[in-house]
């Protein structure tokens, strides 16, 4: 027993020490995640009667952070909580313009993700890549990492390591019949046409891009294409979109008037029966620096209709009309270079306007244009070779 007594002793002693130093450890661990900060949301945190914030304390230290309970959007003035999801390492959030969306962009040590949430709904949808594929591990959002196209569409970048571009995805949000949110992600590249056009008349050049949306599966031709003019500072002046199909072509010039930049947007559409040339000669600019507001100053606007069907009954070309208009239109195009156009279901940018002749495709090699007469002339012998031959063809 005493030599029981005496090994009991001596472990103790032995083992007291230990006890004390993990106690002291863990004092002193305890001390450090009371004083660590708690991660918050960062960038948008407040929309409308709603914020995001992250509420509680894990024991997780991660690189100087307390990583928090939970994320949770809630009502203000009342706190009530509308909505909330576990708490991460880093939270960033923006809000669409109209409030109803929440983007939420977070991360792990090494992984990244995306939630949009539907404040209507209160249903939420995670951000894949176009082959629903998560981010993959080490692939974070770089500074400016999200910016609303609109109140459903998102424009999101993510970072591919040091030393390489980061990609840039369109992300569309819809509702289906279930009142789930769900969302469609195709990914696009931007390509700097120029940066020298001042077309809000300020004295600052803004920059002019063309943005390539790819379509999805691999298809070849891209989904759509999208022209974007951003001021200096990073707002958006104006932008519009083209597709391949008819209803979407679509073409867009810079064009210069005694000295300042226009945009010139001209559609001219065939369709079977009947044609429509119509163009905007304008400029865009910001209401006031407060709103950011954009809008248009329109300098000369104009169209005209016609009907393709000669030889019928009501047929009327209306030739001095559509004379007038092609020697006006065709007079901003010559002082214009291109900037998009998929007329024709075919893409084009860059090169002079004097050479997009597409409207004049009215002449062919039955009925040529006849360069030794005027334009309404030669529009006058097409109404008369055309309506002659439907009148051979009927009577035949």
């Amino acid at each position: 027993m005493l030599a029981l007594a005496v090994v009991t002793a001596v472990t103790v002693g032995v083992e007291y020490p230990k006890m004390a130093a993990q106690q002291r450890e863990t004092a002193e661990y305890r001390a450090l995640l009371e004083a660590t900060p708690l991660a918050q949301v960062e960038g948008e945190t407040a929309s409308g009667q709603m914020q995001v914030a992250t509420a509680g304390r894990t024991d997780q230290y991660v690189s100087g952070w307390i990583v928090p309970e939970s994320i949770q959007i809630t009502e203000v003035p009342t706190g009530r909580v509308l909505w909330q999801m576990p708490g991460q390492l880093t939270q960033r959030a923006a809000w669409s313009p109209d409030g109803r969306f929440l983007a939420l962009a977070y991360s792990t040590r090494t992984q990244s993700g995306l939630k949009i949430v539907d404040t209507q709904t209160w249903t939420d949808w995670d951000f894949t890549l176009p082959d629903g594929s998560p981010i993959p591990e080490y692939i974070f959002f770089p500074e400016d990492w999200a910016r609303w196209r609109g109140d459903s569409s998102l424009e999101v970048a993510l970072g591919r390591g040091e030393g390489e571009e980061a990609h840039t995805y369109c992300c569309s949000l819809l509702t289906d019949e279930s009142g789930q949110l769900t969302g469609s992600v195709l990914e696009e590249t931007t390509e700097i046409l120029s940066e020298d056009y001042d077309f809000d008349h300020d004295g600052v050049p803004e920059t002019t891009e063309l943005v390539t949306v790819e379509a999805p599966d691999g298809d070849v031709r891209p989904a759509w294409y999208e022209l974007r003019i951003t001021r200096q500072e990073g707002t958006e002046l104006w932008s519009t979109t083209a597709h391949w199909s008819h209803p979407g072509w679509t073409s867009v010039f810079a064009c210069q008037i005694d000295g300042q930049d226009y945009l010139l947007q001209y559609e001219p559409e065939m369709w079977q029966g009947w044609g429509e040339y119509t163009y905007r000669l304008f400029h865009p600019y910001i209401i006031s620096p407060a709103s950011n507001e954009p809008a248009e100053q329109v300098l000369r606007e104009s169209a005209v209709t016609w009907d393709l069907n000669f030889g019928r009954e009501g047929h009327h070309l209306n030739a001095a009309a559509l004379a007038d208009f092609l020697e006006e239109v065709h007079g901003y195009l010559d002082r214009s270079t291109l900037l998009l156009s998929t007329e024709d279901g075919e893409f084009r940018t860059g090169g002079s306007g004097a050479a997009f002749r597409l409207d004049m495709d009215l002449w062919d090699a039955f009925c040529p244009y006849d360069e030794t007469r005027s334009l309404l002339e030669n529009l006058e012998n097409l109404e008369r070779v055309r309506t002659a031959a439907r009148q051979a063809a009927e009577t035949a």
